[in-house]
C-alpha cells in the first residue's frame, strides 16, 4: 500500500481509497478521526475553578439530574457540554455505554454483566465504576475489541 496526498483549497475531507476494509484501513480511519478531534484537552471545572483535563485521562461521563460530570482517576469535575456533544468531540474509543454514560474503552479493567443483561466497568488505577445497560452492550463489546484487539 502506498499513501498519496493531494491539497486543494476547497476540500474539508479526507479520502481514503482501498479495495477492502481490513483492520490497516481501520486503523488508518481511527488515527485520522482521533487527528481530527483531536486528542488535546477539555476545559472541565470544580467550584468555578477552570481545569485543563488531557481527554485521554476522562474515565467516563455521567449524567445526574441536570449536570454532566467527568470522571478522572481521582477527580469528578463539572462539563459544560452534553452527552451527544462529547460523543462528537471525544476521541473514538470513547463509546456510550447507557442513556447516561459515556465510558474511555482504553481505561476499562474490567467488565461484569449481571442476569438482565446491565452491568458494571471498574477502570484502571482507580476505584471508580461506571454501570452499562444491556442496549448498549453489544456496541461496547465491538468497540473494545476494534480499539484495544485490531492490531
Amino acid at each position: 500500500m502506498r499513501i498519496r496526498i493531494e491539497t486543494a483549497e476547497d476540500c474539508d475531507e479526507v479520502i481514503i481509497r482501498c479495495r477492502e476494509r481490513d483492520s490497516v484501513i481501520t486503523e488508518i480511519e481511527r488515527a485520522v478521526e482521533n487527528a481530527l478531534k483531536g486528542s488535546g484537552e477539555l476545559l472541565l471545572y470544580i467550584n468555578g475553578t477552570e481545569y485543563y483535563v488531557p481527554k485521554n485521562d476522562i474515565l467516563f461521563f455521567e449524567s445526574e439530574g441536570d449536570k454532566i460530570y467527568a470522571n478522572s482517576e481521582d477527580r469528578r469535575y463539572v462539563t459544560n457540554h452534553k452527552l451527544f456533544e462529547l460523543e462528537d468531540i471525544m476521541p473514538s474509543h470513547f463509546v456510550r455505554i447507557s442513556k447516561s454514560t459515556v465510558a474511555n474503552v482504553m481505561l476499562i479493567a474490567s467488565l461484569r454483566r449481571e442476569l438482565t443483561g446491565n452491568g458494571e466497568l471498574t477502570f484502571k488505577k482507580s476505584e471508580k465504576k461506571a454501570y452499562f445497560s444491556r442496549g448498549y452492550y453489544k456496541r461496547l463489546r465491538e468497540k473494545i475489541e476494534e480499539v484495544r484487539f485490531s492490531k
